[in-house]
């Protein structure tokens, strides 16, 4: 690997961030393990690898310096970085499950599927594929259970912005999740015994985040929970 080629070409594109030109180097790894796979140059890798790593831990990425340096035409561009994806196993649907073997929380597995069904119900989205999903159900689900986790290891599986990260939360908060998973206040601990759930100390969760601009934000999902919200607020008055 060329870290000097790697450290100007994220300076081109404006990526500054240690963690996203380490998550480069993971995919760059990664991909040359790949016998099979010699189709790019050196350039166009890391040009590729940096924008999947952006993409994965929800930074931006300026995608017409990105086209200039990579030497690809928009079309040819997006087709390899869709190979890239799938060659590194980036396109696999996440699961709660896969979520909670992460972060070593197998315990609140079944609230955090209860909740994201309800939510799925609730806001009528069909396309639950994005893992941003799974990842706020999951960290609603330990506040609930007042498990402690990573919450930046949560954000970074969701591909979100922090910004963008706390609007989700925030819709599933409005269309009661949380509330949902708190009436239910009895639960069975690792050793089968129950154990009660302090309803009174669930609180809206506040970040210190700076609120972004939403580069990649699905505005249908929001337009579609906030729908779901008024037409819930209208049947219960």
């Amino acid at each position: 690997m060329d870290k000097n080629l790697l450290k100007s070409t994220a300076k081109r594109l404006n990526i500054y961030d240690e963690v996203v030109v380490k998550k480069c180097e993971e995919f760059i790894r990664l991909y040359q393990s790949k016998a099979a796979v010699k189709s790019l140059n050196n350039q166009a890798k890391i040009v590729l690898c940096l924008d999947l790593a952006s993409q994965c831990l929800g930074r931006h990425i300026d995608k017409e310096t990105a086209l200039v340096l990579s030497g690809f035409k928009k079309s040819l561009y997006q087709n390899h970085l869709n190979t890239l994806e799938k060659l590194l196993g980036l396109d696999k649907i996440l699961s709660i499950s896969d979520v909670c073997v992460q972060l070593g929380c197998m315990l609140i597995k079944d609230d955090a599927e209860a909740i994201l069904g309800k939510y799925q119900k609730s806001s009528n989205l069909k396309d639950m594929e994005h893992p941003q999903y799974v990842a706020a159900a999951t960290y609603l689900a330990c506040k609930v259970k007042k498990i402690p986790l990573d919450k930046q290891k949560l954000v970074s599986i969701s591909r979100l912005k922090p910004s963008q990260w706390k609007e989700l939360v925030g819709s599933f908060e409005k269309l009661g999740m949380e509330k949902e998973a708190a009436m239910q206040k009895l639960r069975v601990d690792e050793n089968g015994e129950e154990c009660a759930v302090d309803v009174d100390n669930l609180k809206t969760i506040a970040q210190d985040d700076e609120v972004e601009e939403y580069e990649v934000w699905k505005k249908r999902i929001l337009a579609e929970s906030y729908a779901a919200l008024e037409k819930q607020k209208r049947m219960e008055h």
